[in-house]
């Protein structure tokens, strides 16, 4: 009588990852962070993402970065050297927002939302906060994700703010 396969064990380093993974994705969801829509295109077709990943980097010269996952299409555009436009929301874009973070590629993801194309041929939304657009200057892969640093060439922000925000897997949102 043979005895049952036996799974291979653990090693304590991968049971530490794990829990590192796990208690970093908690830290996280107390980290508020406004709601984006990061937009690009390859010449064929545009892309958008949802994205709180989204930090200003420099004002001399002016330029933000972005952190995009190599499996999402946007990362496709970029690492071609294509540039990028990140557009603030409002605390009414919910559904652009949703839109925006679901996986399919294509089109679908501009039917919410009032789109507009920009310098370059950049999506941009026309009733975004802010829209900020953003000529690719340097990347750098790190793990799963890519940074990618705009030089920042244009913006058109409105001057009410009211983002829309996300904490703890949730939506809210803050009147300044």
């Amino acid at each position: 009588m043979s005895s049952p396969p036996q799974k291979p064990e653990e090693k304590p380093e991968e049971k530490q990852g794990e829990k590192l993974e796990e208690q970093m994705k908690q830290a996280m969801r107390r980290l508020g962070a406004s709601v984006t829509v990061v937009t690009s295109h390859d010449g064929d077709q545009r892309y958008a993402m949802t994205a709180t990943a989204v930090t200003s980097l420099s004002l001399e010269p002016p330029a933000l970065l972005i952190c995009v996952n190599r499996i999402n299409g946007l990362y496709s555009a970029l690492s071609k050297g294509h540039g990028f436009c990140v557009n603030i929301l409002f605390n009414d874009q919910q559904e652009i927002s949703d839109s925006c973070a679901r996986k399919s590629e294509g089109g679908d993801k501009f039917e919410n939302g009032d789109w507009l194309t920009g310098k370059d041929n950049i999506p941009y939304l026309a009733n975004a906060q802010a829209s900020v657009f953003c000529d690719l200057d340097d990347s750098h892969d790190y793990g799963s994700h890519t940074i990618f640093i705009g030089k920042i060439t244009e913006i058109i922000s409105r001057d009410d703010i009211a983002p829309l925000m996300f904490l703890a897997g949730n939506y809210f949102s803050h009147t300044a």
